[in-house]
């Protein structure tokens, strides 16, 4: 046995250098290394020979997709009874998104180089040094350490909302998530004792509509939400997927847990409807959906303590096809149906409405097909001009409402180096990063200037939001929304799904994948 040149593993290499530098992976020294050293080992027995580069390429292949940004294959082989809904068409619209043309030519121009150069350069030294120089620059990046630092202001009136207890900068990524939710297990939402001015709490809950897929079709959040009189324009889903993201909403009155803390019984006292209907709410469901995928229907049961019977949709006006062909109703009719058949037979109201008009995928009825991209820009707008007519209608019928409009998470209709569009397995900032928005329509309800906060907020803020309002009396004629808002709390941007954390460390966003190492999303 002797050492030899890589051969043409060398080409392996290069392409893993490419793609490292374009963000498409992630590059562990260590197992790369090791694996060039296992490959320049020569056997003189020729069968030991092929014998090594069989071996060579299972875990070329294995240590290829461990630096990938893919999921463990254990977890894509869980949700492969999910995949199986997807109708066709879908199915040959994400195998389209994978491809990326640029990224492919550019492959091409380097293997043609490879080939073409190989006969007087060696590209055995040239894979050294590059693992030389990752190795040098990972050093450089030492895992980091610090706390998110956001900020908040209005552009019509200047709010400063109250921090979070800070964590000390000197721990480790994993000390300090830690810490976020030791720190987020301390906050409750006291609601008061008993309801003075009744009005009713209405949630639209509204999938795949980040402010990234608002820039990605020309809207801008502060036209969108002009008539509205609170806006989070960087309110935090926590999650990227739509479950997990109702049931955070429905458990708003605690602090954000772990994602694997969703899925266990909580306090009675986190379950935002169960503190309305102590006040003496109605609790009411409705979505636009059968709520079948992915058992959401069962989720915001069990896990959000929503048991009330779903309102029944199925003779609304079918608008479009989800991506498993089931039927998408009508949002207008929809909730015009509940407001009119239930709307005003209880007092106060609490409705938790679930829309999924947005999501990827869908084809609008009776329209020849287009692709989610091409199609979101109609559906959103669809969508908000049904919500503007159930706003009219809420107006005319003279109650007091508190009407909230909480996305689940973005579409990702643009997709990024880690992410092809559409893809959702890593919450990142341009998924998890949705605006939210608080109207307030009734007979009296005083005039005031909106105010927008820009500071990191999520699910708590809203739960604390309803209880301020409820303590001071707002529906009474009292001006005092800028106080009410002041002391709602912000929160560091900490999203999670099952396996991967994405959290802001010294103002930028890290994740970690299964447990391992924190790495710098690419932007």
């Amino acid at each position: 046995m002797k050492l030899s040149g890589l051969g043409v593993w060398n080409l392996y290499f290069l392409i893993k250098f490419v793609l490292f530098y374009y963000g498409a992976i992630k590059f562990d020294v260590l197992s790369n290394a090791a694996l060039a050293a296992f490959l320049v080992l020569h056997f003189s027995k020729p069968l030991l020979e092929k014998l090594k580069h069989v071996i060579g390429a299972v875990l070329a292949i294995n240590v290829l997709y461990q630096d990938s940004w893919l999921p463990p294959i254990n977890r894509l082989l869980k949700q492969s009874d999910l995949l199986q809904e997807f109708n066709l068409g879908y199915l040959l619209e994400l195998t389209g998104r994978m491809i990326n043309v640029d990224l492919l030519l550019g492959l091409f121009v380097l293997i043609v180089c490879f080939w073409y150069t190989s006969q007087w350069i060696r590209f055995t030294t040239v894979t050294v040094l590059g693992l030389a120089l990752i190795s040098y620059q990972g050093n450089q990046q030492a895992e980091p350490v610090g706390q998110p630092v956001v900020s908040a202001h209005s552009n019509q009136q200047q709010v400063s909302l109250n921090n979070p207890a800070e964590v000390s900068k000197s721990r480790s990524p994993n000390q300090q998530l830690n810490d976020f939710y030791q720190q987020q297990k301390q906050l409750v939402t006291h609601f008061p004792a008993q309801l003075e001015t009744p009005f009713d709490v209405i949630i639209l809950n509204i999938c795949s509509m980040a402010t990234a897929d608002l820039n990605a079709i020309g809207v801008s959040v502060d036209t969108l939400f002009e008539d509205y009189d609170i806006v989070f324009s960087d309110f935090n889903t926590a999650t990227s997927y739509s479950g997990p993201a109702a049931i955070r909403l429905l458990r708003a009155s605690c602090g954000q847990t772990s994602q694997t803390a969703l899925f266990d019984p909580a306090p009675q006292q986190c379950y935002l409807f169960d503190n309305l209907e102590k006040l003496g709410y109605s609790s009411h469901i409705a979505m636009n959906h059968d709520g079948h995928f992915d058992a959401f229907k069962e989720l915001i049961k069990q896990h959000g303590n929503l048991t009330e019977p779903v309102f029944n949709n199925q003779s609304s006006p079918i608008m479009q096809y989800s991506f498993d062909d089931t039927p998408i109703y009508s949002d207008g009719a929809v909730l015009q149906r509940w407001l009119a058949e239930q709307g005003d037979d209880c007092a106060p109201c609490a409705l938790y409405y679930n829309s999924i008009s947005l999501h990827d995928g869908n084809q609008l009825a009776n329209q020849a097909r287009m692709n989610s991209k091409q199609s979101y820009p109609q559906r959103h707008a669809n969508l908000f001009a049904d919500i503007t007519q159930f706003i009219n209608s809420l107006e005319q019928r003279g109650r007091n409402v508190m009407l909230m409009i909480v996305p689940e998470h973005g579409a990702a209709l643009k997709g990024d180096r880690v992410q092809f569009a559409g893809l959702r397995e890593i919450p990142s900032p341009a998924i998890v990063s949705v605006p939210a928005a608080i109207k307030f329509i009734g007979p009296d309800v005083p005039r005031f200037e909106q105010i927008k906060i820009a500071k990191s907020s999520s699910y708590f803020a809203l739960s604390e939001l309803v209880s301020g309002v409820m303590k001071s009396n707002l529906f009474a004629g009292n001006n005092n929304l800028l106080d009410i808002v002041t002391r709602l709390p912000a929160a560091p941007k900490v999203a999670e799904n099952s396996g991967t954390i994405m959290m802001y460390i010294n103002q930028r966003p890290y994740i970690q994948l299964d447990g391992g190492q924190w790495t710098a999303y690419p932007e």
